[in-house]
């Protein structure tokens, strides 16, 4: 693909608006990579800046689709410069559409 940042955004996201991807785009900036909170401990959006590349394992140490996924993450990203974004609910269960 051509270069140059890019983010990796949930389809479970029912908050998100065109401020929330913008916000993240300018994070990368003066940060190497961004990430968008969820609320359940999750993240809904991760970005990196197109310059330095990716820890290889950045997604295997991931407890997916626990309050851990970002705590995982952060620690993968630990010696790269990061920014955190919005916090936004996501959906995992029906209970969620409801908040």
């Amino acid at each position: 693909g051509p270069p140059g940042p890019r983010l990796i955004i949930g389809a479970d996201i029912p908050g998100i608006r065109r401020r929330h991807i913008a916000a993240a785009f300018a994070a990368l900036g003066p940060a190497q990579a961004v990430i968008g909170p969820a609320s359940d401990g999750g993240y809904w959006l991760i970005g990196l800046d197109g310059v330095t590349p990716p820890p290889p394992t950045l997604f295997q140490a991931t407890r997916w689709s626990t309050h851990d996924a970002l705590a995982d993450t952060l620690a993968t990203l630990r010696d790269r410069r990061v920014a955190l974004t919005h916090t936004l609910d996501d959906v995992d269960t029906a209970t969620d559409l409801g908040r």
